[in-house]
């Protein structure tokens, strides 16, 4: 077992994980801390050291408006029962990172996870990431800190003024975790890892972070695949704020010059002499607006797009990609436009022009309660529609992409599929809940994790299961073939019915943005 190893930076030692077979490596450093003369600064590669390092702690959490495990919301209960006894502070870009290896010359491929969090929230040892369970199928996987939120994401003209003329404006987080994936490159093979066969996945921001990972042209040549859970971000002509949307720098600049005004803080000399709790103490205090206030920014050097417009204009590596969602976030809160009347869907297909009557007789809506549903369904719905465009776009390029969606019994209240309820499942972590999972929920389990796995092997999710099960056929998704992996009881592959009204969606999409 790998249990010390020698990294560019000097010697790190592991510990034996729960299982016997998995080396841990907790708190391992990518980057110098980014404090003091570096806070809202890009990351500095860490500096070497003597001796050997242990890695035996998690590194503190980054800062957040809230600690996480502090008080009785759904998701302490859910996913952070533990936290409160760690850290946060500024100092948080570390690594987790769990290797089945018993020498570097195995060269097992490498599974990168970013966590969501709505870029505001969340730490990259939550209790359902438990990187032993999906390590011990042969794949060394690697858990990802950044900077989240204020200190991940602002933008203000003293920061632009500040910043080199080939330098990347703002976009911290974003720039912690490209850091943390190059040196992962770079590294990867001291933990018996292939630098060669890196594939990345995140959920919810993660997914949005995956995405922006992907596009980016500061990682060309780093990334062999990616997984992009809840959701994928796509924009239709029709929208007026598509989902994923990321701010322009002059948008995210005035921002920050309001941020300051509204906190009393005269400029960035200020804010830099004051204490990360201090600045956080101000982000707390002001309206519900500010709790997303700080995310990616289209910068024009790491991000030089949308992301969708890189889709459209097929400006993203032609890798494998499996994307998806869970149904049950799909049919309520955040992710599920207002319902509409019938007098809003046709109110709504005025933006077709000439074939506004074409797409009302495609959709087969007669009445308030037909049009009610459509929101709930592919043809409007924010996460299935982007989902399955998405790969319908996909397809017409040539470009292979695996379509899943999670609609599984979670026990325990009637929360149902919510969001993140699937990262017990691809996580193999379901013993780390406090939900009674039984027999069933474990054997889905056990197929989820293969699938994610052998996806990142070999690019292709098919194959055999942990115990040596063949799983049943994932078809990559085709346009008129309409394949879907569905994740309930069992894992069951579908096919999906004809939908005219998102076809028309997509088409009229591809006239505003292909360019």
């Amino acid at each position: 077992m790998l249990r010390e190893v020698e990294v560019k930076n000097g010697k790190l030692k592991g510990l034996i994980g729960k299982d016997p077979r998995i080396a841990v490596f907790r708190g391992v450093p990518y980057a110098q801390p980014p404090v003091g003369e570096l806070r809202w600064k890009a990351p500095e590669p860490a500096k070497d050291w003597e001796g050997v390092r242990e890695c035996y702690e998690y590194g503190d959490m980054a800062m957040m408006r809230v600690h996480p495990g502090i008080g009785d919301d759904f998701y302490t209960k859910e996913l952070h029962p533990t936290a409160a006894s760690y850290g946060m502070s500024e100092d948080c870009l570390y690594l987790n990172i769990f290797t089945p290896a018993e020498t570097k010359e195995d060269n097992l491929p490498v599974f990168c996870y970013i966590h969501g969090g709505g870029y505001q929230d969340g730490y990259n040892y939550e209790v359902e990431f438990d990187g032993e369970r999906v390590a011990r199928r042969g794949v060394v996987v690697v858990n990802i800190a950044y900077r989240l939120g204020l200190f991940g994401f602002l933008a203000h003209p003293e920061i632009t003024a500040r910043t080199g003329e080939n330098e990347i404006i703002s976009n911290f987080g974003m720039q912690d975790q490209s850091l943390a994936l190059h040196w992962v490159k770079e590294n990867i093979r001291a933990f018996g890892g292939n630098p060669d066969q890196i594939v990345i996945c995140g959920q919810s921001a993660g997914a949005g972070s995956v995405q922006s990972q992907l596009c980016s042209p500061y990682n060309e040549g780093i990334i062999k695949g990616a997984i992009i859970q809840s959701g994928v971000s796509m924009a239709f002509f029709d929208e007026k704020e598509p989902f994923g949307k990321s701010i322009d720098l002059d948008v995210a600049e005035q921002r920050g010059v309001t941020f300051f005004k509204d906190a009393g803080i005269k400029d960035l000399e200020e804010a830099m002499s004051m204490s990360a709790e201090d600045l956080m103490e101000k982000v707390r205090n002001f309206k519900p607006s500010w709790a997303f206030g700080f995310s990616t920014i289209i910068d024009g050097k790491f991000v030089k797009e949308s992301v969708w417009d890189s889709y459209y204009n097929g400006r993203v590596p032609n890798v494998p990609l499996i994307v998806g969602c869970c149904f049950g976030e799909t049919q309520g809160g955040l992710f599920v436009n207002k319902k509409m009347t019938y007098a809003d869907f046709e109110k709504w297909a005025e933006n077709f022009g000439d074939k506004k009557d074409e797409v009302i007789r495609a959709s087969g809506i007669t009445n308030d309660e037909e049009a009610a549903k459509v929101t709930l369904t592919d043809s409007l719905n924010m996460l299935l529609s982007n989902s399955r465009a998405f790969c319908e776009l996909r397809s017409a390029q040539g470009r292979e992409t695996y379509l899943y969606l999670f609609d599984h019994d979670i026990p325990g209240d009637d929360a149902g599929s919510f969001h993140g309820s699937d990262l017990w499942f691809m996580f193999d972590s379901l013993g780390n809940s406090w939900r009674p999972f039984e027999g069933k929920h474990y054997d889905l389990a056990r197929q989820v994790t293969s699938y994610w796995t052998n996806f990142v092997k070999t690019g292709n999710p098919n194959g055999k299961d942990y115990n040596g099960n063949p799983l049943p056929q994932w078809k990559a998704y085709k346009s008129g073939e309409r394949d879907m992996m569905k994740f309930a009881d069992t894992s069951t592959p579908v096919k999906l019915e004809d939908n005219p009204v998102l076809d028309m969606r997509l088409e009229f999409s591809k006239k505003k943005f292909i360019k």
